[in-house]
């Protein structure tokens, strides 16, 4: 089990695992029989609580869940269904659904054990947790056997083994000769004993304070952050990726996945946001995790010019309140927080708004990196356009589609400036259109047609994708201006097309696009 959450200097008193097997009455390699024994004296800790109180169910797991085969499939199939995102059962849906099936006897003393253990950790300092069975690598295709190994999580996150429980052939749990650790468990199937870490009110990409909703800001893109890594007033800022340096920063392999969490705080100390990402195998926690999770919209007048990042990492418990305070170059980050009484301090980060988006932030336990796109002006590829890639329905010789977004807004006639339909079948019969594929979702508003001197584009629709069809967002008739912006509101979509109706008066037949830009903004 994981520690409260407190200072990082400061370490909570553990119980040892010699002292959990004097608890219980037997010794390393001895069997013992019966229901086993707590401690008299009762610890204050939650987490000592939890380990003391897990060890008294190793033996019922083991005598009326391990040794039946049916139950012990039914525990393999629930925790294969990985209803939080790990490998593991709820024990209370093992017994129900054991129950249900007709599989058990319900009043047979080992199953009756087993559920007053579960109803042990109904009341933990006013708490109620949730014992489950954990089992590593099962969604890796650790084999599994008729003999199964039994281990409790330890009180003490740091620890990197713990005892195994088995029955023996007289039916009795005993301690195996070795202990169990990250190794073993890679290839062999081991019942981790520990308490589910999801809470009732898992925090999700939320905000109550969002300049632009989640809904229209579209998932990241790595190639189309603003090459310079600066950003622009009102740019879509998006935390880019994370990773957790030290593997072993938030406990140890029978803890189950990370559930890694950040508050994204105002200067004064609001929070925007708080984010849930997906759970993570601690051997996998030290590579970068791609997220492109949009934060906000970076209104300097609204959020000011700096953003608090307070990271935890998730083990659950009742929800409290936590005063943090991040620095930055002027001053500091001061708001109270909430998470849940068995979180793990991640550490915190000030992000400037004047700061290189090429830089990488640390805690001291976290590692992540920002991207910022578009916005009011600046150096970086503002126009969305930039890095699409451009087709069209037809191309007359010696033009082509790629003229559209090369950045240049030259409005020269010629193949070597712009984009026109091949003859034929064209305008304004029939519709002939250019368009951009960004690969992913963008949000954008704001879209610039140029067209060719002397042939300008009388008639045409600003079109976007919608999943199923071109749904037009802006039609422009009657047109004779070479620069033409269409605004409308905000969508999220990966193509852009302009629909060519009629081209000049004096020659219908031919449209023109000398370069089509796309803004967020």
């Amino acid at each position: 089990m994981k520690r409260p959450l407190r200072a990082p200097a400061r370490r909570r008193p553990a119980i040892t695992l010699l002292c959990a097997a004097l608890a219980l009455g037997f010794l390393p390699g001895q069997a013992f029989a019966g229901t086993p024994t707590t401690q008299a004296a009762v610890p204050t800790n939650d987490d000592v609580v939890i380990a003391q109180r897990l060890q008294t169910m190793v033996q019922p797991v083991l005598t009326a869940v391990a040794a039946d085969t049916q139950v012990r499939a039914l525990v393999r199939t629930i925790a294969a269904r990985q209803f939080d995102g790990d490998t593991n059962a709820l024990l209370s849906t093992v017994v129900r659904e054991a129950e249900e099936s007709r599989v058990v006897n319900p009043t047979e003393p080992g199953w009756v054990a087993l559920k007053n253990g579960i109803a042990q950790l109904a009341d933990v300092n006013g708490f109620a947790y949730q014992p489950q069975i954990y089992i590593p690598n099962q969604d890796e295709g650790v084999l599994a056997g008729d003999s199964v190994v039994v281990a409790v999580a330890p009180a003490d996150e740091t620890l990197t083994s713990v005892p195994g429980y088995v029955l023996n052939p007289a039916g009795q749990v005993q301690q195996t000769p070795a202990a169990i650790d990250e190794a073993y468990v890679e290839t062999k199937e081991v019942w981790v004993l520990s308490v589910n870490e999801s809470s009732a009110t898992n925090p999700t990409t939320t905000t109550t304070l969002e300049a632009v909703p989640l809904s229209e800001a579209g998932p990241g893109v790595l190639a189309t952050c603003n090459p310079t890594g600066t950003r622009n007033n009102k740019g879509l800022e998006y935390l880019q990726k994370w990773r957790v340096p030290n593997r072993n920063e938030f406990g140890g392999w029978f803890e189950g996945k990370r559930e890694m969490r950040a508050i994204v705080l105002t200067t004064t100390g609001v929070t925007i946001r708080t984010i849930a990402f997906p759970s993570i195998k601690k051997k996998y926690i030290d590579r970068w995790q791609d997220s492109d999770l949009f934060i906000t919209t970076w209104d300097r007048a609204q959020w000011g010019d700096v953003l608090g990042y307070q990271w935890y990492e998730e083990d659950g418990g009742p929800e409290v309140t936590i005063g943090v305070s991040i620095p930055f170059f002027g001053g500091n980050i001061n708001a109270n927080v909430k998470w849940r009484k068995r979180d793990d301090n991640g550490g915190s980060a000030a992000v400037m708004f004047s700061e290189s988006t090429y830089l990488e932030y640390n805690t001291g336990k976290v590692a992540f990196s920002m991207c910022s796109q578009g916005g009011d002006g600046g150096t970086g590829y503002d126009n969305l356009a930039r890095t699409g890639i451009a087709a069209a329905s037809s191309t007359y010789p010696g033009y082509s589609p790629a003229r559209v977004n090369d950045g240049s807004t030259n409005t020269s006639l010629g193949g070597g400036y712009s984009w026109a339909n091949n003859a034929g079948t064209y305008p304004p019969g029939n519709p002939e259109w250019v368009q951009v594929d960004f690969g992913v979702d963008k949000t954008f508003r704001r879209v610039v047609v140029y067209t060719s001197a002397g042939y300008p584009i009388k008639d045409f629709d600003v079109q976007v994708w919608n999943g199923v069809t071109f749904v037009s967002v802006a039609a422009v008739r009657n047109n004779t201006a070479l620069s033409t912006t269409v605004t409308f509101a905000p969508r999220t979509s990966r193509l852009v097309r302009v629909l060519g109706l009629s081209g000049p008066t004096h020659q219908p037949g031919f449209v023109r696009v000398n370069e089509l830009e796309v803004y967020a903004a």
